[in-house]
């Protein structure tokens, strides 16, 4: 049986060798290739044959630590990074195979159409990552690559001063070097806008999210982000539509957040009939609005309470929410404070997220 399909070993995944040898040690390791009797016993355990391009795969490499633990591909060997058969959930869909994790607790699987996609940790949440598995692992090297230098160290100056964000350039460099390797990559399109609305480029992160919508649209939050660079544009009726879309895509709780936000950015003659839907599908929308703005302002942040404050006005116009006083600290003991602790590198088990938080309220 030709497994190559006419291609020499040697060929196959030939971008991602390269990158192997080329990279500084540790950067990427590959475990040595999968037996076909290893293959056979995992097909048997998961009750069912493995994908053809992630079994070609296991026979070069069995699973794979990129980057230092940021993203761990599963193999079926004992010395596998992690095994194929513990990363299997209850509620995965029979279409899907699990075969890799993230440090930040992200799982990626093949679906029946051999694409990659995301689950974020600890929710349902389903973004398309990658437009196959060969594009998916050139993509996230060469994303990741980005962060390093070649003595295999962070690189400097790729986080913000905090050390807990990649800068908006850094993160634009890595979104547009991921979508080289990967054009349909959705996930890396979405990150791509996030970054353009952080160095205030607002027409470029429109175009750059309508295409991360276009790539996944059945996908709730690339609809919202490219309704809040909407908004910040002025364009007013793009952001209603795409907050719309996002509310109809996401039919929980949050979707009535999502409504909101579309009341917020709504004409006058729009916003009482997107107003009322939204407390129709959440009663508690008012209260939550109420606590946020209260929540913002008793923790000093400026940037939440403005927008937790203009959610409020476009659910309930006129309405303020006066925060209540912090009672002053009062010391037991009159010694001095500790000095702040010296700022730590972060540790490369678990690099920042890249592409920008989520903000649903």
């Amino acid at each position: 049986m030709n497994r190559r399909r006419g291609r020499e070993p040697e060929q196959f995944f030939d971008h991602f060798r390269r990158a192997v040898a080329r990279l500084p040690a540790g950067l990427i390791r590959v475990m040595p290739p999968a037996s076909e009797t290893e293959l056979a016993a995992a097909a048997a355990a998961l009750g069912r044959e493995l994908p053809a391009v992630y079994g070609e795969f296991l026979r070069s490499f069995d699973g794979a630590d990129l980057f230092h633990e940021t993203v761990l591909v599963a193999g079926v060997g004992a010395g596998a990074p992690v095994r194929l058969a513990e990363l299997a959930q209850p509620g995965d869909r029979p279409d899907e195979l699990t075969f890799a994790v993230a440090a930040a607790g992200e799982r990626y699987a093949l679906d029946g159409d051999g694409r990659v996609v995301r689950y974020d940790a600890g929710a349902d949440e389903r973004a398309l990552a990658g437009s196959a598995f060969g594009p998916w692992l050139d993509a996230t090297v060469a994303r990741e690559q980005v962060l390093y230098g070649p003595d295999g160290e962070y690189a400097p100056d790729v986080f913000d001063p905090s050390g807990e964000e990649v800068t908006p350039v850094v993160a634009l460099r890595q979104a547009e070097r991921a979508l080289k390797q990967d054009p349909g990559a959705a996930g890396a399109a979405h990150a791509r806008g996030v970054a353009l609305r952080r160095l205030g480029r607002l027409a470029a992160a429109v175009g750059a999210l309508k295409e991360a919508t276009a790539l996944d649209p059945e996908n709730p939050w690339p609809w919202f982000d490219l309704g809040r660079v909407a908004l910040e544009d002025e364009q007013r009726a793009e952001a209603t539509a795409a907050f719309r879309r996002a509310a109809e895509l996401d039919p929980g709780p949050e979707g009535a957040r999502l409504l909101a936000w579309a009341t917020r950015a709504a004409a006058p003659h729009e916003a009482a009939a997107l107003r009322a839907l939204a407390l129709a599908r959440d009663p508690g929308l008012l209260e939550a609005l109420r606590r946020a703005v209260a929540a913002a302002a008793e923790d000093d942040d400026p940037d939440e309470r403005a927008e937790a404050a203009a959610l409020l006005e476009a659910i309930a116009p006129g309405e303020v929410v006066v925060p209540r006083r912090r009672l002053p600290i009062v010391r037991e003991s009159a010694a001095p404070p500790p000095p702040p602790a010296r700022p730590r590198r972060p540790h490369p088990a678990a690099p920042p997220r890249s592409g920008g938080r989520r903000r649903g309220a």
